[in-house]
């Protein structure tokens, strides 16, 4: 037998007329259809096509958008990622949105091509925040997961998801520190992962070099031996940080800030408990070119030699946010002293006084030296009542006042009975009418009453004011009628003309002889006030419109000058102090109650349709037939024909 081996080598022919084309031919078919496609959209380049570099293009506009484009569409994809304030995580944290979620969606567009990339890496990377669990529904499918379970631990420990984050971006940032690692500003953590993984923390600081704020354990703030290692390592490789805190214990650490070599790009700093010399303070102070707020909480050796000027010393540098909370000796001769100089006076725009020693007897002072402050707040417990005896104390005038916190309350040691408070509301109430504050727009107090007092109606008369004159024959009418005039409002003395209090330079005789008449007061602009009492966890909402001449309120006449309530949250600061705005979250709106008599002693319920109505008329029922809103008595056979309603 012949034996042939090629033929077990020999390959066998197609035939041409299989349907499945070989890789080559499926190629070169793809190929005419693309060239077809572009002769046919391209009539004048068809000699100049060139399919190798036509074949990666996509017509699509929206795959060429330019950069700064993209990033602006990508943070409304991810929107912490533009988050730059000096808050700290759990402060720092969007409302009603899953912050896990909406980094993961920005991952997933930087996959689609390289510029998508380019621009996601830049946002992605510039403020990086790391989250413990998702704030959405997932988060009940992938703690189950977690759970290091086994045959007899159904329930086992789960695992910790923001140390396993933590060790991820750690690798990630230590692979590409060039590219990844400068592009880092700002970094927040949780708080328990900040506290428990130190070391961790530090080796992912040592390849931020551009870092301008990160969440750090208490112990730094206070010199903790324990953080001695982290605390050095971000001295050295994070030198542009904007913020940092200084607590009871760290007063050498705070003095070396005076040789301009660590952190001297320092925007706020706070200071807690601190004990040292002020006139060393202000070297350190000196040294801060660059300081915009300063929050300084139960610092007792700070006083009003603090801001005024000094010969050996330097100046206390202009702040555009100032925060004093428990420093009692400071006063309103030493702020006044301070915003005296030109360079502060144009500066400031947020005051914080808190339990300090600026009373609001003397707090227009303040106001008058700060031409541009826009947020002023002031939280003080009285044990005397608003003095009004002696020199006569100047309303509140300040022209670009946007937010006021008027905080006053009694203190535990005075009587529940006094009402302390009511002269300082007053107060209040008489410098907003008196006009002293035209761009006012949100106030926060601590009275129920407040909204009350600005409806500028007149004082209440006595209850024999008003009663009918007796009978001549009685011969007592000129005992009632004697003088210049008598208790009634129509006579020409007593109450008749309440604008005869005030004098020709008085501020408050223009208001009080307003667009309304005589003896009532009106608002000059439209006012939002949040009230709170002792009682309430929740700040509730009241919006109180101004009264033109024909005594409508704003664009919509005949109605009362009290709105709708609302809720509404405190702005928190921009620069991280956000201490400030502490129990201004306003949650569940302002309380509206309709209450209805029964005749028997009890109340009625209200109806759940068409609350918002006082009268019946106009309302019909699904059928077009008028509808009651309240309850109408009827007997057992129903109602008869006839019958009228105690209600109408």
């Amino acid at each position: 037998m012949k034996f042939a081996p090629m033929k077990f080598f020999r390959r066998s022919k197609k035939s041409t007329s299989d349907p499945k084309l070989s890789k080559r031919s499926q190629q070169q078919a793809h190929d005419d259809v693309e060239r077809d496609k572009y002769r046919l959209y391209n009539p004048r380049h068809e000699q100049q096509y060139n399919y190798a570099a036509e074949r990666g293009r996509v017509f699509v506009h929206w795959l060429q958008l330019p950069a700064p484009i993209l990033e602006r569409v990508f943070a409304f994809v991810c929107p912490h990622s533009c988050d730059e304030s000096y808050e700290n995580c759990e402060r720092s944290a969007v409302e009603d949105a899953c912050m896990l979620c909406d980094l993961r969606d920005l991952a997933h567009a930087s996959q689609v091509c390289k510029p998508w990339r380019t621009s996601a890496i830049q946002l992605m990377y510039h403020s990086i925040r790391i989250d413990s669990v998702h704030y959405c529904e997932r988060e009940i499918d992938l703690s189950e997961r977690r759970k290091r379970k086994s045959r007899f631990d159904r329930n086992g420990i789960p695992e910790d998801p923001a140390g396993a984050r933590l060790h991820l971006l750690c690798r990630t940032l230590r692979d590409d520190p060039t590219r990844l690692g400068k592009l880092v500003q700002f970094f927040k953590t949780p708080y328990m992962l900040r506290e428990s993984n130190a070391p961790l923390l530090a080796r992912t600081i040592a390849v931020l070099p551009n870092l301008k704020y990160v969440d750090l354990p208490e112990g730094l703030f206070m010199d903790d031996p324990a953080h001695h290692t982290l605390k050095l390592e971000v001295q050295a490789r994070c030198p542009g940080l904007r913020k940092m805190t200084y607590l009871a214990g760290s007063e050498r650490s705070l003095e070396t800030l005076s040789r301009g070599s660590v952190w001297p790009n320092l925007e706020v700093l706070e200071l807690g408990r601190i004990n040292m010399d002020p006139a060393v303070l202000r070297h350190v102070f000196a040294a801060l070119r660059s300081l915009r707020a300063l929050k300084a909480s139960d610092c007792r050796m700070l006083d009003d030699d603090f801001f005024r000027y000094n010969d050996t010393l330097p100046a206390f540098p202009p702040v555009e946010e100032l925060v004093l909370t428990d420093v009692p000796r400071i006063t309103a001769s030493g702020l006044v002293a301070y915003l005296s100089r030109d360079d502060v006076k144009h500066s400031l725009k947020v005051l914080s006084l808190s339990n300090t020693g600026v009373h609001p007897t003397s707090l227009h002072n303040v106001l008058a030296h700060a031409p541009r402050l826009v947020t002023l707040s002031i939280t003080e417990q009285v044990d005397s009542p608003f003095p009004s005896h002696g020199v006569p104390i100047p309303p509140l005038t300040n022209w670009a006042l946007e937010t006021l916190r008027y905080e006053i309350t009694a203190s535990p040691g005075s009587s529940g009975y006094a009402s302390t408070t009511a002269g300082y509301y007053n107060y209040l109430a008489s410098s907003l009418f008196a006009g002293g504050l035209p761009r006012l727009a949100a106030i926060y107090v601590r009275d129920q009453t407040f909204p009350d007092l600005l409806l500028g109606l007149p004082p209440p008369m006595p209850g024999f004011a008003g009663s009918p004159q007796r009978p001549s024959s009685a011969g007592s009418t000129g005992m009632f009628n004697a003088g210049s005039g008598g208790l009634s409002p129509s006579s020409v003395g007593g109450f008749s003309n309440p604008a005869s209090r005030f004098s020709s330079n008085n501020p408050f005789a223009s208001a009080f002889n307003g667009p309304r008449g005589p003896g009532m007061l009106s608002l000059n602009q439209t006012l939002e006030i949040f009230t709170k009492g002792d009682d309430d966890l929740d700040w509730g909402s009241t919006r109180m419109d101004p009264f033109d001449a024909y005594g409508g309120a704003g664009a919509a006449r005949g109605r009362h000058g009290r709105s709708g309530s609302s809720a509404s949250g405190r702005p928190l600061s921009s620069y991280g102090l956000s201490d400030i705005g502490a129990g201004w979250q306003a949650g569940g709106g302002a309380r509206m109650s309709i209450i209805q008599g029964d005749g028997h002693g009890g109340f009625l319920s209200v109806p759940g349709d068409n609350t918002g109505g006082h009268g019946r008329k106009g309302s019909t029922s699904s059928f077009g037939q008028p509808k009651d809103e309240w309850p109408r008595p009827s007997s057992s056979q129903g109602p008869r024909k006839g019958d009228r309603d105690l209600w109408r």
